[in-house]
Formats: structure tokens, sequence, C-alpha cells
């Protein structure tokens, strides 16, 4: 029964076990290499701190992604997914993010707070859900993080970023963040690995969102237009902060 688990939770949450290249190919990160989206209007790299399971670096050749992963034996399992492009249909939820000064904290209470949303969590098993403000980039975005309870041994985290901004050109541009991580506990383990993890839940969860803040102080926005932008009050001098949650 744990191993059947364990597999659909990994299939569900993206676990980083690399899959054969689909229009795109990987770069093991090394000494900082810094990988390029398709039209190279993002690029980033990823921390080396575990030198014998480095991260993967994957890039489409046919649309502008970054996808960082990585499986920590006996530990965990990382997986960054960074595009960029056109907002088209999800307009709405990138207009606000060029409005100066648009209070993100209050539109998201009043968003987890509707009956369907919360009826939503709780159909999906969600045990804590929360929406914040981070700073990626040089810009203001929103985040929303979820978690579901460890069970038999399995346990993860998602967090799901939106940022917009102006290119060069004059655009909207909308850039998506989706990470995770997903562990093993209690005597569960990935078939791959030899034994459960023995670093605690909180161990883990600080180890990712350390390598998550090396990803995101790393990211560079190639084709913003940074005067028009710091023109509009929508460069806030701030940087990526962990949080506790």
């Amino acid at each position: 029964m744990r191993n059947i688990i364990l597999f659909i939770m990994m299939i569900i949450f993206g676990g980083c076990v690399p899959h054969a290249p689909v229009n795109g190919s990987y770069t093991k990160i090394k000494n900082n290499e810094r990988i390029y989206s398709q039209s190279k209007a993002i690029s980033a790299t990823a921390p080396n701190n575990f030198p014998k399971n480095s991260f993967l670096g994957y890039t489409r050749f046919d649309y502008d992604l970054i996808d960082f992963e990585r499986h920590l034996p006996n530990m965990m399992s990382e997986d960054v997914k960074i595009t960029v492009g056109s907002p088209e249909n999800l307009k709405n939820s990138t207009e606000k993010f060029l409005i100066k000064n648009f209070d993100y904290e209050k539109w998201a209470q009043e968003v987890l707070n509707r009956p369907d949303i919360v009826a939503n969590m709780k159909e999906r098993g969600v045990s804590y859900s929360k929406k914040y403000v981070d700073y990626i980039g040089g810009l203001k975005c929103g985040t929303d993080v979820e978690s579901s309870n460890l069970a038999l041994g399995v346990g993860s985290k998602r967090y799901y970023t939106v940022c917009g901004y102006y290119d060069t050109v004059g655009a909207k541009k909308r850039i998506d963040i989706f990470y995770n991580y997903t562990y093993t506990h209690n005597g569960t383990k990935y078939d791959s690995d030899t034994k459960s993890s023995s670093v605690t839940p909180d161990a883990m969860q600080n180890q990712f969102k350390q390598d998550m803040k090396a990803i995101f102080d790393s990211l560079v926005i190639h084709d913003m237009d940074r005067e028009r932008m710091s023109k509009n009050g929508l460069l806030p001098n701030k940087k990526y902060e962990i949080q506790e949650w």
C-alpha cells in the first residue's frame, strides 16, 4: 500500500526523477551554470550545495520554460518550474501586479474565505493554505502555498507564484512559478533509495526553502522595461525573503 501511495503522489506532485527530454534538453548544474529560456527572456541557475546530487536544469525548445529538478537520496525530491509569456486568457490575475500599491493581502483573504475555495481545499485534503506577497526578480508577486498531511510516511508542500511586468516592446508579460518538494519519513522510501529519510521534516523544509531562495535570487528577467516599471512604481527595492510557513 505504501509503495502504491508513494507512486501516485510522485506522479501528482512531479517527483524529480528526470524524464526523457521532450522538445528540450537537460543541463547538469555545476559551478553556477546559468540556463536560459527558449527566447532568452529569463535565465537562472541553481545551487550546487550537494555536488554528488546536482540540480538538473531543463529547458524547452518550443516555449519559455526553466525547470530545475533534483532528488536527494534518502531525503526528498525538489522541482521548480518557471515560465514566462503573454497573459492572454489569464489577464485579470496579471493586471493586479501592474497596479501600484495593489492590496494583494486583502484580496487574497477574501478569496481564501470563499465557500467554494474552502470546499475545494477540503476535498483535495489540503491541511494548510496561505496567500502572501513575495518579491522575486525585482517584482512584487503573489504566492499560494499548500501542504498536505504526512500520510503513510509521505508528505508534500506546494507553492505557486505569479508576477507581472512590461517588456521592452510594451507588452504585458506574466511569470508563473510552480515549486514543490515531496519527502518520505517513518519507514517509507522512494523506490530508488536504500532507506527512509532520517532527516526531520522541518530540516527538509528548511533545505528546500534555502534552495528556492538561491534560485529566485539568481533569476534575471532580460526583456523587462525597467525604466517604465520604475516610473510606474512597480520595481520595489526588495529581495526574496524566506517565509516561516
